[in-house]
């Protein structure tokens, strides 16, 4: 096995599987190592900053609001609580209205970004299309990916792996499992599977572009076109087009597997002042440092579905109280329901970048949240307050 020992990579695949399932810890002490879901369990590339930051005016005061869900008058700040938050930050426009540390991270504390990072890897998708280095996502991943022909990917679409429409046989219904999903494919990937053979085992179980299904290994597939089409890893071409265009501040950690491959549906670590940034991109509809980072029309199209089954209420439609159910989906986007055309990136564990256009507000919520799913659907709410009462304060 490449850069390890098999006993070490089975240790850190037990500890994966362990901080997915392990009971929540009910004081704010140190977190034993099954309980440190942002410490790297993988190797790692450095994307460097920008050499000029985009600014962000401290003018925080703890805000807190009240909301209600499921019939019951909630406040922010038990939520907040109940969630297990460690990184907590409010914007409105660059102007940071809010921001709170927990359990002894501050400001310069690097958090994983678990799926937050599957709306990053999209964003190089967009790029790499106004770079003219991907001609449009009609076209199949295997243009740029021939290694994927004759599996379930041949012949898919890059919208439709986009829309988590893959029509790939995945299950990551159940993280806490580790024969399924993310957790299958993470665990096999540190006890050495490369990322790209397990891509390359994938099965269609039903037509491209019919059904939305949640899976980790679509976003891996992402970054491998993003990676080909431009002929540089994931990692550098995100640092060159998103990370320092975009004016983050501290250098980020990304996660890659033992052959090289980054992962890209997972392990960007990073401050949450930084993914505020990342949200402040879109907020700014893809412009930063008065320049268009990326296109305005990618960001639109991003946080927009049209396709009935990625309608909120429509994901699931064999289990509509589920909290995936409270959202609908775009380019690996979650959207939120109704007309107010809010977004979030969404991470395993409680990892948010909430995006409100109308409020002109950016929320970051990082977490070890052992309930994240459960608690995914409150969070629409608590946000929306959030925004709400930024608006009436100015």
């Amino acid at each position: 096995m490449p850069k390890r020992s098999l006993t070490a990579a089975a240790t850190t695949a037990l500890l994966l599987t362990a901080a997915l399932s392990a009971p929540a810890k009910a004081d704010d002490g140190p977190l034993p190592l099954p309980l440190l879901p942002h410490v790297p369990f993988y190797p790692t590339t450095t994307i460097a900053p920008a050499a000029h930051p985009e600014p962000l005016v401290p003018q925080a005061r703890e805000l807190d609001a009240s909301y209600t869900y499921r019939g019951k008058t909630r406040t922010v700040r038990d939520f907040l609580a109940r969630s297990s938050t460690l990184g907590y930050l409010v914007l409105r426009d660059n102007a940071i209205v809010d921001e709170r540390y927990f359990s002894g991270y501050n400001a310069a504390s690097r958090f994983n970004s678990w799926s937050v990072g599957k709306s990053i890897t999209a964003t190089a998708v967009g790029a790499a299309i106004a770079d003219g280095r991907i001609r449009s996502v009609a076209d199949p991943v295997t243009r740029y990916v021939p290694e994927l022909r004759g599996t379930g990917y041949d012949g898919v679409s890059i919208r439709d792996v986009l829309h988590m429409a893959s029509g790939h046989k995945y299950d990551e219904t159940d993280y806490a499992d580790p024969t399924k999903g993310s957790t299958a494919t993470t665990i096999r990937m540190v006890l050495g599977a490369p990322l790209t053979a397990q891509a390359r085992e994938a099965e269609r179980e039903r037509p491209p572009g019919t059904r939305w299904n949640y899976d980790s290994m679509n976003t891996f597939v992402l970054g491998w076109v993003v990676a080909k089409a431009t002929g540089r890893q994931l990692s550098a071409y995100v640092q060159d087009r998103i990370w320092r265009p975009a004016g983050m501040e501290t250098p980020m950690l990304m996660g890659h597997d033992y052959t090289g491959s980054d992962i890209g549906y997972c392990c960007y670590h990073a401050t949450v002042r930084d993914f505020a940034r990342f949200g402040l991109l879109y907020l700014r509809d893809g412009r930063a440092g008065g320049r268009q980072v990326i296109p305005s029309s990618w960001v639109r199209d991003s946080t927009h579905s049209t396709e009935p089954y990625l309608q909120p209420g429509h994901l699931e439609p064999d289990n509509p109280g589920s909290s995936d159910s409270a959202y609908g989906y775009g380019y690996q986007w979650w959207r939120g329901d109704g007309d107010r055309g809010d977004y979030s990136a969404v991470g395993i564990l409680g990892q948010y970048v909430y995006v409100s256009p109308k409020d002109r507000v950016v929320i970051v919520k990082t977490s070890q949240d052992l309930n994240s799913d459960a608690n995914m659907a409150e969070a629409l709410p608590a946000f929306r307050a959030v925004a709400d009462a930024v608006a009436r304060r100015r």
